[in-house]
């Protein structure tokens, strides 16, 4: 089967699929009632853990390690439980938009293009698996060392239930099965933060396969010139340069789409690697003695949620770049060649209508105020650091 947009999205919504987050094929097939109930049971299970979590940063009475830990998972779950929320709030509207960027210039799609494309979400999504199970497993290694070593109850997250100075086996049994179930858990909750990095790579792919589009459509033209008169390769190209302006704005309404659809989930994104990023920071800055696995669990959180941030911003600001390139790509298409026509219909005039819709930018923006691009993520690891410098400066 040749590579395509369509199969990238069916492969990528099969994984959300036995994630247990629900159904987003572009074909649409129909969730089983047993399925419905897995999803019921699984998030329930998911709701009851994070509740916990959040009744112990609030009121547990945990070490300060502990306590410091409740806090920041507590945060970092709720708002993945948003994200998490929103992509089922906007579920129809996804599958839509599914199905409309598998079929938009798919009888125009080149299969190097679609490599590359395939390419950088594979990679990007493998390496960001990665890096979170290391560190979810570092975490459970560090947690399982303290037993051993040092005697205290097994915690990786850290739940209100049950007690911290409960020993029991019942209580150890629990701790066991939250940390099982965050290791599930986060299996659905990457599908959350990965379906929007996926539909922006597709865009901003979508865009280079138009600039493609009429580069082509640049050198078919030539070479109708040797075969033709002018007049009749004017025709076609003329032609084929109001059907490149259609899917132009066909893109654009997309990625109207896409900021309209998970325009929060990357605005929660900036906001959770930046916060979080700080307070691990600060918690390896402040701990001299902190051992192997302890520190490795800490840089691994630090990179994962700092790479997610890079999948967001880089390819929303790939968006940007690609888009500003397809204003050139129609202007150098061959017009100029063309006999003027004395109507309105004119190849110039058409060209002129496109070139100044291709030169409108094309940002997509947190919360409607901050850049999602290139620059943001420089910004926002420099005011990441420069806040940690504060406040280790300042406890120091």
């Amino acid at each position: 089967m040749s590579p395509s947009t369509k199969r990238l999205l069916t492969f990528f919504c099969k994984y959300v699929y036995y994630a247990g987050a629900g159904d987003f094929l572009c074909n649409g097939v129909k969730e089983s009632k047993i399925y419905r109930i897995y999803t019921l049971i699984s998030f329930s299970v998911y709701f009851i853990m994070i509740f916990l979590e959040n009744l112990a940063a609030l009121i547990g009475d945990f070490p300060e390690v502990e306590g410091k830990s409740a806090v920041m998972f507590s945060a970092i779950h709720d708002i993945i439980l948003i994200k998490m929320f929103l992509i089922f709030y906007y579920k129809s509207s996804i599958i839509k938009l599914n199905n409309e960027m598998a079929l938009v210039m798919s009888d125009i799609e080149e299969e190097s293009v679609i490599k590359r494309q395939q390419n950088k979400v594979l990679w990007g999504i493998g390496l960001y698996v990665l890096t979170v199970y290391l560190s979810l497993i570092s975490y459970g290694v560090e947690s399982l060392r303290k037993v051993i070593v040092e005697g205290t109850p097994f915690y990786t997250v850290v739940t209100y239930f049950p007690s911290y100075y409960d020993n029991s086996f019942m209580a150890s049994t629990f701790r066991v099965f939250f940390y099982m179930t965050w290791l599930y858990m986060m299996l659905p909750m990457i599908a959350a933060d990965c379906m929007p990095i996926v539909h922006l790579i597709i865009m901003a792919y979508k865009f280079v396969t138009l600039c493609n589009y009429y580069d082509r459509i640049r050198r078919n033209f030539y070479n109708n010139l040797k075969i033709m008169n002018n007049q009749s390769a004017a025709r076609i190209l003329k032609l084929q340069c109001l059907r490149g302006i259609l899917l132009h704005q066909k893109l654009m309404f997309l990625a109207e789409e896409i900021h309209r659809i998970f325009g929060i989930i990357m605005s929660l994104q900036v906001c959770e690697s930046s916060a979080v990023a700080v307070l691990l920071l600060l918690r390896l800055a402040l701990s001299p003695h902190m051992n192997l696995t302890n520190a490795f669990m800490t840089y691994t959180f630090v990179g994962s949620l700092f790479f997610l941030l890079a999948l967001n911003l880089w390819n929303a600001g790939e968006i940007t770049y690609q888009a500003s390139l397809l204003s050139n790509a129609m202007f150098y298409c061959g017009w100029h060649v063309c006999e003027m026509e004395p109507t309105h219909n004119d190849i110039r005039c058409i060209i002129l209508i496109g070139c100044a819709q291709a030169q409108k930018p094309l940002i997509l923006k947190a919360f409607g105020i901050q850049d999602l691009s290139y620059s943001t993520f420089v910004s926002v690891a420099r005011m990441t650091y420069s806040v940690f410098a504060v406040f280790y400066q300042r406890r120091t």
